[in-house]
């Protein structure tokens, strides 16, 4: 919902249409060279620095009110995963709470049948998005919940998402999710392989 019209909004393309547009832009910025990078971060800066107080103030106040929506709500690629492992076959607990000894910690996806939670980790989780102070907090919330979920004998898959979420990359992460899935499923892994990382 940014300046550009969405390409595929409205268009009435069919989803195999849509999945070779994704497929192109993604390379399209994956190939993308550092100079080219650095001429678009540019215009970037100019666009911002463009703008009036109020309108600053109203990008932040807006950005602000989705990153609190979607700590609710859950984020896009949460909301993604969620429904396409339910379309798999798998029973998903969303946002599941009240089940580690620290109440306040929420699990992102829950897979009851194989004892298995799966969270999903946002730039902010690795870069000071909103300051050095909330990276810490945030780091060590995150130290935590892997602890506890570990120690009480949970699978924890972690999704380090550090790049844009594009459709190519939603369906690359759910692909290796499931297989990582399937190998639980064949055979519950040992106390010291419970901890899976699956990065960009």
């Amino acid at each position: 919902s940014g300046r550009h019209a969405h390409p595929t909004k409205g268009k009435g393309h069919s989803t195999r249409t849509k999945e070779k547009i994704s497929d192109t832009t993604y390379k399209y910025w994956e190939e993308m060279d550092d100079e080219e990078k650095n001429k678009r971060s540019e215009i970037g800066k100019k666009h911002w620095d463009s703008l009036t107080e109020e309108q600053k103030k109203n990008i932040h106040q807006l950005s602000g009110e989705a990153i609190r929506k979607a700590s609710k709500e859950g984020s896009k690629l949460e909301k993604y995963l969620f429904e396409s492992l339910t379309k798999h076959g798998f029973r998903v607990d969303f946002h599941r709470e009240h089940m580690l000894l620290n109440e306040r910690l929420h699990i992102d996806l829950f897979l009851p049948d194989i004892s298995t939670a799966i969270e999903v980790d946002g730039p902010s989780h690795f870069e000071p998005v909103w300051g050095d102070e909330a990276l810490s907090r945030t780091q060590r919330s995150d130290q935590q919940k892997t602890g506890l979920l570990l120690s009480s004998g949970f699978v924890l898959i972690r999704v380090k998402q550090t790049k844009g979420l594009s459709e190519k990359y939603k369906r690359e992460t759910l692909s290796k999710i499931l297989s990582e899935l399937k190998q639980i499923k064949k055979k519950y892994p040992s106390r010291e392989n419970r901890y899976i990382e699956i990065g960009d």
